[in-house]
């Protein structure tokens, strides 16, 4: 899929200026989601804007099913020292660090869900990644979103 999206990570760095990506830390300190925001804006910018400037009637606006590998190899989530691995094992190394980065995004995207700013149109099934579609505008356009992925995807 090539980069796309720059007018949704304009959308992204709206959202966080409002603060929808604070989290609160254990000592109630609000602090801007680092990791949220990365996954977020990788999500935009692998997604159509809004509305699809290309026209393309298979692919809905802001609608990412790109899965958490590319996102892991993108940030480098599964990269180690060979050093490491010949200690450890390259197998089980490569395994564990598949695992916590599998781990840590999708923890991400059910933060973003709860925070308003993505939602899950598909699950993953059989070798198919999840489908999310990217709510980065306004109540009236986020409806437009949903319903032109539901078109598109039907």
């Amino acid at each position: 899929m090539e980069t796309m999206g720059y007018k949704n990570i304009t959308k992204v760095y709206e959202k966080t200026s409002q603060g929808k990506l604070l989290k609160r830390r254990d000592n109630g300190v609000w602090t801007l989601d680092s990791f949220a925001l990365n996954v977020l804006t990788y999500m935009a910018a692998n997604t159509y804007d809004y509305p699809n400037p290309t026209g393309n009637e298979y692919r809905p606006s802001r609608y990412y099913d790109g899965g958490w590998k590319k996102i892991a190899k993108s940030f480098g989530l599964l990269s180690y020292d060979a050093a490491l691995a010949e200690q450890v094992g390259d197998e089980t190394l490569s395994k564990q660090r598949e695992n916590t980065a599998r781990t840590r995004i999708s923890r991400t995207w059910a933060q973003l869900i709860e925070m308003g700013l993505i939602r899950r149109y598909k699950g993953a099934y059989l070798g198919e990644n999840a489908g999310y579609v990217l709510l980065l505008g306004d109540d009236e356009e986020n409806a437009e979103v949903i319903e032109n992925a539901r078109e598109i995807l039907q």
